[in-house]
C-alpha cells in the first residue's frame, strides 16, 4: 500500500507535467468511474450507511489505515472528520515531494468520491485544510446529505 502512494503521488505530477491539469482530471474520473466499486456497492445496497462502513466501519478504510478520524451519521448526514490523511501521511514520512500545482494531491478525493454519491442521490462534499503554501495539511471533513 506504501509503495501505491507514492506511485499515485508523482503519476498525478508526471501526468500534469506531460499533459496539463485536464489530463490528470481525466485521470481522476476514470478512477472514479472504474475502480470505486467498492464504495459504489455498499452506496447501491446500503444507501448512506454504506458510505459510514466504507470509511469509518470497524474494517472501513480509515479505519484499517490508522487515520485520525471521527465518523457520524445523524439525522441522514454523514460527517467523516479526518485529522491525519494516511496517504499525506505517508508521503511527508517519506519524504516525498506532494503534488501540488493548480490541483493538490489531496484534490483526487473530491474528483473520486462525490461522482459517485452523486449517482446514487446523494450530495457530498470535501472540505480539505492547506497551508499558507497551498499544500494539503492531511486534514479534511466529508459531509454527505
Amino acid at each position: 500500500m506504501h509503495d501505491f502512494i507514492v506511485v499515485y503521488n508523482d503519476t498525478f505530477k508526471y501526468i500534469d507535467q506531460i499533459y496539463g491539469e485536464e489530463a490528470v482530471k481525466d485521470l481522476w474520473a476514470a478512477i472514479s468511474e472504474r475502480w470505486c466499486t467498492h464504495l459504489s456497492e455498499l452506496i447501491k445496497t446500503k444507501g448512506i450507511s454504506g458510505m459510514l462502513e466504507y470509511w469509518g466501519g470497524g474494517n472501513g478504510t480509515l479505519e484499517r489505515e490508522n487515520a485520525g478520524y471521527k465518523a457520524e451519521l445523524k439525522n441522514s448526514v454523514l460527517k467523516v472528520e479526518i485529522a491525519n490523511c494516511p496517504s499525506v501521511r505517508e508521503l511527508k514520512e517519506r519524504k516525498r515531494e506532494i503534488y501540488n500545482s493548480k490541483l493538490t494531491y489531496c484534490d483526487h478525493c473530491n474528483a473520486l468520491y462525490p461522482p459517485i454519491a452523486k449517482k446514487y442521490g446523494y450530495e457530498m462534499h470535501i472540505y480539505i485544510d492547506y497551508n499558507e503554501y497551498g499544500e494539503c495539511e492531511g486534514r479534511c471533513m466529508l459531509v454527505v446529505r
